[in-house]
């Protein structure tokens, strides 16, 4: 009896196991030639913020210098001014990450365009993502 037990105690345990008490997946790699245009070089790291603002415009260009500069024109659809903490992360030709800002503060003034500009640290640097996020929602802020 005891036997029984400890068989249906086992198979039990494995069940558990093996019916997703501790189950993993194999994680799909998709290389894509220019993964941010895949998944958006520009992100809104707070959902509330895309009914309010939109990135009019974007630019990407090399200076003389051979460093990336990144241009956003950010519209404030909304009639009070929004303050904004905005990071880019500079990515090599692979989308490994080169370099990253820190979160910078900007305040998009009521119902006009805000430009903001950031320029790479280093020439290696190919492409590049923006996240926009609201400070009042982040867990550091």
């Amino acid at each position: 009896m005891k036997t029984i037990r400890g068989v249906m105690g086992l198979v039990a345990l494995m069940g558990l196991v093996t019916g997703g008490c501790a189950s993993t997946e194999t994680v799909d790699v998709h290389n894509r030639d220019y993964p941010y245009q895949q998944k958006g070089r520009l992100q809104w790291n707070s959902s509330n913020l895309k009914s309010l603002l939109e990135v009019e415009k974007a630019d990407a260009d090399r200076l003389d210098s051979g460093l990336l500069r990144v241009r956003l024109v950010i519209r404030n659809k909304h009639r009070e001014d929004i303050f904004v903490d905005v990071r880019t992360v500079f990515t090599d030709e692979k989308g490994f990450e080169k370099e990253r800002t820190n979160w910078e503060p900007v305040c998009c003034t009521a119902r006009t365009q805000t430009t903001y500009e950031v320029v790479s640290l280093s020439s290696q640097v190919s492409d590049y993502q923006v996240i926009i996020r609201d400070p009042k929602a982040s867990p550091e802020g």
